[in-house]
């Protein structure tokens, strides 16, 4: 297994994994369910992060916390909800007003929710109150990378981040009148015995959900399976046992177990962690469908003092509808999207960024891509007026993978082969939800290149997003090929591309729509999105439609304000449609076709006469 680093660094403040440092709610009376180990995002674990130069390095022993929790109530009249964010709560748990609260905190970790001030202020809030650690429930999806803002170098304890759903049930045992103890630090020697692993540590298959079309047999896909296991308990292992199960539609089709292992104890800058190779699944044929991978550390005499890392489950989909994925997806195939991702421009101004995931097949040719599907969200609390594309790239530099020293840095050789015009936000209902945007004209592919398929974004009000749900990691340690690369563009600069992007454990929440390659011109045709003419257009808008959509279609007209200009209903006949564009004012505008099927067809028009 060989170890890579490409990410965006300071660009983004991409999310990093801490397997070895835990949030465990280790006592809650009234609420039992929720004793358990929880995902979360930290503010600093090392002291170094930027905006939050006085918190703890939480790797080390000596900083752990164990302390009961508590809900903050800064004073403020409750009732009252903050703006922007899908949970709802009274701002007086928001720790944003210090005039009104007077609430002890001593030796407590203070439990907040995001919104209406900045992470730092709420942080350092809580800790002039004795607050002995601060978690922040997130108001809308995962846990998210936090920014210290101003006050982010004055606060000296931890500051951890859990998802809306996570976060909500804490909460509301709290809330409830529930007690709850936690422990918060490094996992090294908590425990006697403790061996584990993590999503971070097993080689998952390279895509969430792959073609039918290009997973014939086990030449075609090929699963290769491992874990790293790593040794957190204070007594050295011996005998421990890794093994793999991979399920079809609940039938188990392939396990394999290691043979036993013998792992080091830790000391003060030592974890034993080793590489335990687990064979290939590469069946006489492959079935579409759902595919579980399960592996298991076990250690010996079923002694380990915590269970919660033992097991780390991963999924992925043979598609019968050749759809392409790298986040997970949806029962219609559709991506799985839990958070979203724009550039940090706090220090440096960009003019556009494009999230990509990476396709390359040697069977590539057998399909043609024909559209993508994708989400995003604002910036702020509007995304009204704002325009995306997608857009399909082939990587032309010439390098065998990541690793290989003819890998050409940040500076990309990219041709662009697909366009899919432009996607037209209207307003905020409009907010993860996932948008098909098909290619304007869908393009046959070439077997073992390597192609880019992007979100191109060039507005500083949307975030694309993302599913933080899965962990490439090791995958892309093991197989050496980029999952979910993002090219920047910085004002006044040279384009930059990164492998790893916002980080391997978050990826585009985007799928690409692949159809099999057609046989005839007349296919050809028939998959091609409409392509209006002339352009630019004086009177008489002549729009060609696919052969596969018939019946109404309605016809929307806006200006690049957002402004709608024009709006009719057509039925499809015999020949292309006519649109009398007359009465519309000279300038550039984008078209919405949305037939009858609910497909849509967007496009850009210039009027000029």
């Amino acid at each position: 297994m060989k170890k890579i680093t490409l990410l965006l660094g300071m660009v983004v403040a991409a999310s990093v994994g801490f397997s070895q440092i835990i949030f465990d709610v280790t006592s809650a009376p009234t609420c039992t369910s929720l004793e358990h180990s929880w995902n979360f995002e930290i503010a600093s674990s090392d002291g170094t992060q930027a905006g939050w130069g006085a918190s703890p390095n939480m790797f080390q022993g000596v900083n752990s916390i164990t302390a009961d929790m508590e809900m903050v109530d800064d004073g403020t009249t409750p009732g009252t909800m903050d703006t922007g964010g899908s949970s709802p709560h009274d701002t007086s748990q928001d720790a944003c007003d210090s005039t009104t609260w007077s609430q002890d905190l001593t030796g407590k970790i203070a439990v907040l929710f995001r919104g209406a001030c900045e992470f730092g202020l709420k942080s350092f809030n809580a800790q002039k109150r004795g607050a002995v650690a601060v978690l922040i429930i997130n108001h809308t999806g995962d846990a998210i990378p936090m920014g210290g803002g101003t006050y982010g170098p004055q606060v000296t304890i931890p500051v951890i981040m859990v998802s809306e759903t996570d976060g909500n049930q804490i909460a509301a045992c709290l809330n409830g009148g529930g007690t709850m103890t936690a422990f918060l630090g490094s996992k090294i020697g908590l425990y006697p015995n403790d061996m584990g692993s993590s999503p971070a540590d097993i080689v998952m298959a390279e895509s969430t959900a792959n073609p039918y079309v290009l997973s014939q047999n086990g030449t075609e896909l090929n699963l290769d399976l491992g874990l790293w296991a790593y040794n957190l308990g204070v007594n050295a292992q011996t005998g421990v046992t890794c093994s793999v199960d991979v399920s079809y539609m609940g039938s188990s089709v392939y396990a394999n177990t290691s043979a036993p292992v013998n792992f080091n104890a830790p000391d003060t800058s030592f974890v034993d962690t080793q590489y335990i190779a687990l064979g290939n699944h590469a069946p006489a044929s492959w079935g579409a469908g759902v595919y579980t991978i399960t592996y298991t550390v076990s250690t010996p005499g079923g002694t380990d003092g915590d269970a919660s890392d033992n097991t780390v489950v991963s999924q992925f989909k043979i598609t019968s509808d050749n759809v392409y994925a790298k986040s997970r997806i949806d029962a219609s195939n559709n991506p799985i999207q839990t958070t979203a991702y724009s550039l940090n421009e706090t220090t440096t101004a960009y003019d556009e960024f494009q999230p990509c995931v990476q396709f390359k097949n040697d069977n590539a040719s057998r399909l043609m891509a024909a559209g993508m599907t994708f989400s995003c969200a604002p910036v702020g609390e509007t995304m009204a007026n704002e325009i995306v594309d997608v857009r399909a790239y082939t990587w032309d530099d010439s390098f065998t993978d990541l690793n290989d020293a003819a890998y050409p840095g940040t500076a990309w050789t990219m041709t662009q082969v697909g366009d899919g015009g432009f996607y037209f936000y209207l307003d905020e209902t409009e907010e993860n939800v996932n948008i098909y945007l098909p290619f304007q004209t869908p393009f046959a592919l070439v077997d073992g290149q390597r192609y880019l398929f992007c979100v191109y974004n060039a507005s500083d009000s949307l975030r694309v997003g993302y599913d933080a749900q899965i962990d490439y990691t090791s995958t892309v340690n093991n197989y050496l090929e980029a999952s979910g690369p993002v090219g920047i563009l910085p004002a006044g600069g040279a384009y930059e591309w990164y492998a790893a992007g916002f980080g391997y454990d978050v990826t585009p929440a985007v799928t690409v729509n692949f159809d099999i390659t057609p046989v005839s011109v007349a296919d050809v045709e028939d998959a091609a999105s409409a392509i209006a003419y002339p352009n630019p257009v004086a009177n008489l808008l002549n729009v060609p439609v696919r052969k596969s959509v018939t019946g109404s279609v309605q016809v929307e007209v806006f200006d690049l304000a957002g402004k709608l200009v024009l709006s009719e209903n057509k039925t499809i006949v015999d020949g292309p449609l006519q649109i009398n564009v007359a009465s519309i004012a000279n300038g550039s505008y984008v078209f919405k076709m949305t037939f009858a099927n609910g497909t849509q067809d967007t496009f850009k028009v210039s009027v000029n006469r």
